[in-house]
Formats: structure tokens, sequence, C-alpha cells
């Protein structure tokens, strides 16, 4: 096939762009002076209109970067409505939009500021900057002034059902196919949730104060604020006794209550079909020694707390059985199991009858390891709520934490459930 071709026999794009590099060259060596000065009164203004466009686009990017940090850092401050003070808010929007555009604060001088409705249900971050322009601020005069502001607002509460505290690594682990459902309340990490391998974790929120990893559905929200210790301020007193009470004789198919008096000392070991029962509206001591459930044991108790000093822990293992519903009354109310501070060791739940722990577990510098094949634990308490150093979850067992805490008969404590609940939010347009 044969190329078409311009009168002078050249192809025809190929033709015309020789024309047009001809009658470039010849204007460029024209010494008739006519040329030259037109292009030598153009040509700064071409400069000056190029390096505007540049300038412009340069703004234009900066504006993009600090209205999404203005909508990132309302959407942050919203969240923190319900458990911040303001002037603290305020504080950590200003590092939270310095840590989302770190190119642009080294070119933009600019203040944060934000301001709240009547109501404490809408938070406004604006951001406020000054950059130069081209030609040592001559276009425009003064340079450009930047303004940009987003506003977020609360749409619920969702309520604060566990919290890792632990700020160094993973304070939450799931590993293998481990589960954790928690639909309808904040699971909190003060530092890391790694989610491994098959395991998943489900929630009604997820924060993690560092990284979060895994199959996190919704999808976890990162460098959250950090949240205390909601009982920091009790008072956890253990018996000054030191004398140990002996834990009675235990037969199988025998219900056995066990008294209140001075704590209970030593290895106590419950297994083969015996059942050790708490009484009704008693706090139970336990030091130098661990709380075994084995094979088919049961541990019953309503009404009741079970406290472990620094020396004590519990081991919930085969199938054994475990129902107890927290304290309704007294200085523990809304607690069914508790440490002291001092203790820093593994609470273990590995039976596949684990199934009421109603009421708040509170074992604050203490480890709670859910382990067990296809177990469900704590599933049929009306609420539960873990407030524990670190949670560590392997094999493929299912820790439900249910929040449905208006049919209970125990008590939420304060700062949790309802009363430490986060903010689910939006930007308003």
């Amino acid at each position: 096939m044969r190329t078409r071709r311009d009168p002078q026999g050249r192809a025809g794009w190929g033709g015309a762009w020789s024309r047009l590099r001809r009658a470039l060259k010849a204007w460029s060596l024209d010494r008739r002076g006519g040329t030259a000065v037109v292009f030598a009164v153009a040509a700064p203004t071409l400069a000056i209109l190029a390096c505007g466009t540049v300038d412009l686009f340069s703004l234009s990017s900066d504006h993009s970067a600090m209205q999404d940090a203005a909508d990132a850092a309302a959407l942050d401050a919203a969240k923190q409505l319900g458990i911040g003070t303001q002037s603290g808010i305020s504080a950590r929007a200003v590092t939270f939009v310095k840590s989302q555009i770190p190119g642009v604060v080294q070119r933009v001088p600019f203040r944060v500021s934000t301001s709240f409705s009547p109501d404490n249900t809408q938070v406004t971050v604006k951001i406020d900057g000054h950059r130069s322009s081209f030609f040592a601020n001559l276009l425009p005069p003064g340079g450009w002034s930047i303004h940009v502001q987003a506003t977020a607002a609360t749409m619920g509460l969702t309520p604060l059902c566990v919290l890792a505290s632990d700020t160094t690594g993973a304070s939450i682990q799931m590993n293998n196919a481990a589960r954790a459902t928690a639909g309808s309340c904040l699971v909190q990490s003060n530092g890391d949730i790694q989610v491994n391998g098959s395991a998943a974790l489900n929630a009604g929120v997820a924060q993690a104060t560092g990284t979060a990893t895994g199959a996190i559905t919704p999808q976890a929200q990162v460098g959250a604020p950090t949240i205390g210790d909601p009982f920091a301020s009790m008072a956890i007193n253990p018996p000054l006794i030191n004398v140990c009470t002996p834990v009675p004789a235990l037969t199988a198919g025998v219900n056995v209550l066990l008294a209140i008096p001075a704590p209970y000392c030593g290895n106590i070991t419950v297994r083969s079909g015996q059942t050790l029962q708490l009484q009704p509206g008693g706090t139970y001591y336990f030091r130098n020694g661990s709380l075994q459930m084995q094979q088919n044991a049961t541990l019953t108790g309503s009404n009741v707390t079970l406290i472990f000093d620094n020396t004590a822990q519990f081991q919930f293992d085969d199938s054994s059985v475990i129902d107890l519903t927290g304290a309704r009354y007294g200085q523990y109310a809304g607690f069914v199991i508790m440490t002291t501070r001092q203790n820093v060791g593994t609470f273990e739940i590995s039976s596949d009858s684990a199934r009421r722990l109603e009421g708040t577990v509170y074992i604050p510098n203490a480890t709670l390891q859910v382990t067990g094949a296809n177990n469900r634990v704590a599933d049929q308490s009306a609420w539960t709520v873990i407030v524990a150093k670190s949670i560590q979850m392997t094999g493929s067992p299912n820790l439900v934490v249910n929040a449905n805490y208006a049919v209970s008969g125990v008590p939420v404590p304060n700062g949790v459930g309802n009363s430490g609940a986060v903010t689910k939010v939006k930007l308003k347009r």
C-alpha cells in the first residue's frame, strides 16, 4: 500500500512538520529586527505566565492537602468527644494535622484552631496558613492566604467492652483460626492489633493507638488516642489475713458450696464431674496457687466476684463448665473476676463450656489467654467487659463479647459499657 503524499512528494504530516521547522528556523535567523523585538518583549511575559502556572498548581496542591488534613483531624477529634476534654482534643488536633502534611508544614506556616458545638456533638477544625507567592510576594501582593475547615458530628455511641492497655507491641493478638465477636461495642488496643492467619475480629468499632493488621471488620481505626484504665482509682484490698482456708473435699456429682471466710490458698483443682458452687453475694479471694477447672468439672456462682492476688491465677480447661455472674451490689458491683494490680500472670480459658462470664473481667496488668478448638467463650452472657494488659488468642476459639446491658441484673461499672462509650462520627459539608 503506498503512502499518500503531498505535492512536494513528502508524507502529509512529515511535510507539515518540515515546513514548520523551516519557518521557525527562518524566524530565528531573521536579521531585520522586528521579529527579534517582538520576541524580546514577549519572552518575559511568557516566562511569568509559565512560572505563575506552576505557582498556582503548587498552591492548589497545598490547599487540597490541608483540606484533607482538616477532614481527618475533625473526624479524629469527634471520636474523642465522649472521652476527652476540649483542651486535650484541641492539642491533639494540632499534632494530628502536622503528622498528616509534613511536606506542607515545611513551607506554609499555619495555625490550627478547634471549636465545639454547645451540645458537644460537633467539632470544627480550621487551618489558616500563609505562603509566599511568585516573585517575592508580588503576585499577588503579600502572598497567598489559605483557609480550610472541616466539621465532624457524632452519630451515636459505641460502648467500650474490650480494653487492652499495653502500649508496647500487640496488646491484642489473634492467631490461627481464632475469632473474637463484639459486634455491638468498642474493642480498643492501646498498642497494636495483630490478627494473623485465618483469625478474624468483628467489632462495632475497633481502634488501635498503634497499628492494626489482618481480618478486622469493619476496618480498624489506627492512631487512636489511648484510653486509660477506667478503674485506676478503685481500691482492691484482699483481707490481710495470712491464715488460709482449706477447700472442702470435692466428690463427683455432689455440689460443694464454698463459703466466704478468709482467703483460699494453694492450688485448687476441680475435675471429673466435681462441682464447686460459690455462695451468692460473696467475694472470694485466692492466693498462692491456681484455681484449675479440668475435665468436666463445674464452677458456678451468681452475684459473686473472684479476686486473685499477685500469686494466684485461674485455668479453665477441657470441658469444664464455667457459669458465673458478677456482683450485683457492694464494693465490687459489676465485677465477676478481678486481680490485684501486682498480678502480672496469665489467665487461661481453653474450656469448651466457659459459656457465661457475665460482668467485668478486670486483670489490668495480666494477660488473658483464650485457646481451644471451636469453643465459644462467654456467648451466653448478657454482657461481658474485658480490661486486661493484653489479650492473646490461639487455636480456633470464638470469644463472644455481648453488650445487652439492659437485660442483666449485674450493673455495668462506671467507665465501661455505655459510660465509657466512644462516638461514631461523620463529616458535615
